[in-house]
Formats: structure tokens, C-alpha cells, sequence
């Protein structure tokens, strides 16, 4: 009898991990097509934004004027090469990308293509692509996606998208990889981890079966054993004990039956739950593997609720009403300086500020424009200024013709001579670094209160420095408001 348990307990494992095995092959197929969806997927989307955010007049003027191979050798040789390599490189970092993301041009017979800008260290530039896929050179006008191909550097998935000029042609391709050896690593630890739990699943299964499968033949051994002592003991009275003997036949054949029954039906009441468990763990890994594209999300949501924002406040800058009162200057700097310590404090909590405030005369002007042109101003500064030694410093005063005069410092990157000349001018392309987006809508805002209110604003750079300097009239006095600027600005200056 000892032989029998052991064979049907035996049995019923055998089966278990018979079928999780097949469960588990059976997922780790479907997870392969399903892991190549989302790779694919999100390889396509950084193409994209990588596609969207390099200039392809920058990136032609680079191919121009750079003809032969490994004309760069570092990324600092090139001022156009270094801006893009930075962008990819940024690009690479925010999308915990493995394998540098790349541009690619084609040769004059479009049948091979030349590597350019990446955003590796150490360029590549212009060395020869021997063996491009055939699905580049077919889709390289639209971009696309390139399933398991070889090249001259191993086995790839990709995804490819084309990068324009200003005259809306294409001048060369970004391309983002996944090396297949780690993408079929990562399947197979996701398959490793989920046998793993299968196995201490089936544990503790087995172990709760075991307990149970000894009790019920336990109580078949025992009652065999009665009955086997019982006929041992009436052999005399074989005759007048068969029909007894018989029912009991009958009892232990039913018995036997149930217990048949059982195995079969507990073999597939497990699989049910089982193939929940199997499809719940796919799930859950699938929702992890987005979870860095759901925050990604959710950050440029902000940004654009951001941007929403100032725009609505700019209209509203256009059109409300100007309502004249005298205003605390001293205390509406403070007030705007107490909140932006809140919004920065996690980023730059070591901010150095130096204020400097000179008020002898009363200001009036309208509040809500007056605020606005503050918080802007102070909002820019914290932003761009140096992440790892923030200094902003604060100037303001009134003078004796009624003039509030305000400028702010902080050492960020300098405005470029261009940006400069732009800076004001809401959709025109900027290139320094930082949410550029934004600060163009803050120094739009700014301008647009100032006109409003007659006022002047600069931007100078000097010695690390980048200054901000506004000038705005005391509307007490309209009748001398025209010749005061024309003086204030000469002084200004």
C-alpha cells in the first residue's frame, strides 16, 4: 500500500508540472511577440521625439562641411555636432536607453549609409554602415521598424524615423537599437522568475495534497487492514460471512472510484486558478515595463499644463483692465521670492539670494501686471540658474521721478546673441539649454505686461552673469511718462 501512495502522489506532480511547463512555454511565446510589441513600441516613440528635436539644417551643415571619416573626434570639435549629441544624449538618458541613439545619412547610391551624430562619448563619424537592412533603405524617406536582422555588429531590433530641414527634406535618419541578446535575457528572466513562483505554487499545492491524499489513504489502509484481520479471524465462517465479504468489495470498489474521481477533478480545478495566476503575472509585468513611459507622460502633461496656463494669463494680461493703486514693492518681491523657495526647494534648496532695495518714493501701477512682471522674472532665474552653485542677485528701486527700476542676476548659461534678439518673440527657435518652452512664455508674459504699462526690458551678459533688467513708470504721472523713458533708458544703459 506504501507503493500504491507513492505512485499516486507521484502521479498527481507528475501532471502538475506537466502542466506548467506547457503553461509556461506556452506564455513565454506569447510574452516574446507581446515584449517585441512594446519594445518596438517604445523604440518608435523616442525615435519620434529624438526626430522631432534635432535640427536638420544643423545636422546637413554638419555633413557639409565635415567630409571625410572621423573629421570628428571628439563632440566639443563641432559646435553643431555637440548640440545634437547632446540632445540624443539627454534623450538616452531620460529613456534609461542601453545602446547610443544615432543618425544615419545615405551615400550617393543610397545603398549604403555613413554614421553621424551620436550620443556616445566618442564619435563615429562617417564611418561606413556596410550592411544596412533592407528595410532602412526602402523606408527611409517615412521611418519604420526593423524586426531581428543581423548586421556587422550583432543581432538588433529597431526602430528608425527621418530627420528634416527647414525646407521639409529629409537629410538623415535617427535610428534607436535593442541588442536581441538582452531583449531575449529579459524574457527569459521574466520566464525564470515566473517558474520560480510556479514552483513555489506547485510546493505548496503538493504539500497541502500530500497532507490530504495520506489522510483519505490512511483511512483506506486502515480500513483494509480491518477487513483483512476481520476475514482472517471468520476463515471458519467463510460461507455465512460472503455476502459481508462481498458488500465490502463493493464499498472499497465505490471508494476506489471516488478517489479516481477526485484526482481527475482536482487535476483540473487547479488549472483554473493556475491560468489565472500565469495570466495575472503577465499582466503585472507588462504594466511594470510602461510604468517609465507613464511618468514620462505625466511629466510633459505638467509642462503643457504649465505652458496652458501662462498662455490664459497672457490673454488675460491682454485684455483685463488696468486698475491703478499704489503698491508695496518690498513686500510683493518677498512675497514672490517665499513662494518660489516652496516650488524650487527640492531642486535647489541652496540657492544664494541677494537683495538689494532702495524705495523713497510711493509707486502705483496695477497690481496684478506688476506681480506678473516679478514672479516671471524671479521664476526664470531660479529655473536657469547654475545647478550646482545657484546665485541670483536682486536689485530695485524707485527714483526721484517715480521709475521703479528692477534687475535680476542669476549664473546660468548665457543667452547667445541670437537668443537674445528673440527672446521675446514667443515661436522662434532657441537653443538654450532648459525648458525653453517655458521660458519663452515667461519672458513673452513679461514683455506683454510691460507694454501694457509703458515699460522698458533688456537682457545683458557679463562676467558669467545673465541680467534682466525692466524699467516701469509711476502711472501718477502720465503727463511726464514719455520723457521719463526716453531718460531712464539713457541712464539705464
Amino acid at each position: 500500500m506504501i507503493n500504491f501512495r507513492l505512485k499516486i502522489i507521484i502521479s498527481v506532480y507528475f501532471c502538475l508540472i506537466v502542466l506548467a511547463f506547457y503553461n509556461s512555454i506556452h506564455s513565454y511565446r506569447n510574452n516574446i511577440n507581446s515584449a517585441k510589441a512594446e519594445v518596438f513600441s517604445k523604440l518608435s516613440a523616442i525615435a519620434n521625439i529624438a526626430g522631432s528635436e534635432i535640427d536638420g539644417d544643423q545636422h546637413q551643415a554638419i555633413v557639409k562641411q565635415h567630409a571625410k571619416k572621423d573629421a570628428i573626434q571628439n563632440p566639443a570639435d563641432d559646435k553643431n555636432y555637440h548640440q545634437i549629441q547632446l540632445q540624443l544624449l539627454a534623450l538616452q538618458k531620460a529613456t534609461a536607453i542601453s545602446t547610443d541613439i544615432y543618425t544615419l545619412f545615405p551615400t550617393k547610391d543610397f545603398k549604403k549609409f555613413y554614421f553621424g551624430v551620436s550620443s556616445g562619448n566618442t564619435p563615429y563619424f562617417r564611418h561606413l554602415y556596410h550592411t544596412p537592412p533592407p528595410e532602412l533603405v526602402d523606408n527611409y524617406f517615412k521611418g519604420g521598424i526593423i524586426d531581428e536582422y543581423t548586421d556587422e555588429n550583432g543581432i538588433w531590433l529597431s526602430a528608425f524615423t527621418p530627420v528634416k530641414n527647414s525646407k521639409n527634406e529629409v537629410v538623415a535618419v535617427v535610428q534607436i537599437d535593442k541588442n536581441f541578446s538582452e531583449f531575449k535575457a529579459d524574457i527569459l528572466f521574466g520566464l525564470i522568475k515566473k517558474i520560480a513562483l510556479i514552483v513555489v505554487f506547485y510546493a505548496l499545492i503538493g504539500v497541502f495534497l500530500y497532507l490530504f491524499l495520506k489522510d483519505i489513504i490512511g483511512k483506506e489502509e486502515r480500513y483494509i487492514r480491518s477487513q483483512k484481520e476481520y476475514a482472517d479471524t471468520l476463515a471458519s465462517e467463510v460461507g455465512l460471512r460472503t455476502n459481508e465479504l462481498s458488500l465490502a468489495n463493493l464499498k472499497l470498489k465505490k471508494l476506489n472510484k471516488e478517489l479516481e474521481s477526485f484526482f481527475y477533478s482536482t487535476s483540473h480545478d487547479i488549472r483554473a486558478p493556475l491560468c489565472r495566476i500565469l495570466g495575472l503575472s503577465s499582466l503585472a509585468k507588462m504594466e511594470t515595463d510602461k510604468q517609465q513611459f507613464v511618468e514620462m507622460i505625466e511629466q510633459e502633461s505638467q509642462k503643457m499644463d504649465e505652458m496652458l496656463k501662462k498662455m490664459i494669463a497672457v490673454n488675460n494680461i491682454r485684455t483685463k483692465d488696468i486698475l491703478i493703486k499704489e503698491i508695496g514693492v518690498s513686500e510683493s518681491i518677498s512675497f514672490a521670492l517665499s513662494g518660489l523657495r516652496s516650488k524650487y526647494k527640492f531642486i535647489k534648496e541652496d540657492i544664494s539670494i541677494s537683495i538689494k532695495n532702495k524705495q523713497q518714493h510711493s509707486f502705483s501701477c496695477d497690481n496684478e501686471l506688476f506681480e506678473a512682471i516679478i514672479v516671471n522674472l524671479l521664476d526664470n532665474a531660479f529655473k536657469f540658474s547654475d545647478q550646482s552653485n545657484p546665485i541670483i542677485k536682486i536689485n530695485s528701486f524707485i527714483d526721484d521721478s517715480g521709475i521703479f527700476s528692477f534687475s535680476i542676476k542669476n549664473n546660468g548659461k548665457p543667452f547667445s546673441e541670437v537668443e537674445r534678439n528673440n527672446a521675446f518673440e514667443l515661436f522662434k527657435r532657441a537653443n538654450k539649454e532648459g525648458d525653453m518652452d517655458t521660458l519663452r512664455l515667461g519672458l513673452y508674459s513679461i514683455k506683454t505686461c510691460l507694454d501694457r504699462l509703458g515699460g522698458l526690458i533688456d537682457i545683458f551678459t557679463h562676467n558669467g552673469f545673465t541680467e534682466i533688467r525692466v524699467m516701469i513708470p509711476d502711472h501718477k504721472t502720465n503727463e511726464l511718462l514719455s520723457e521719463e523713458i526716453t531718460e531712464a533708458k539713457t541712464l539705464f544703459i
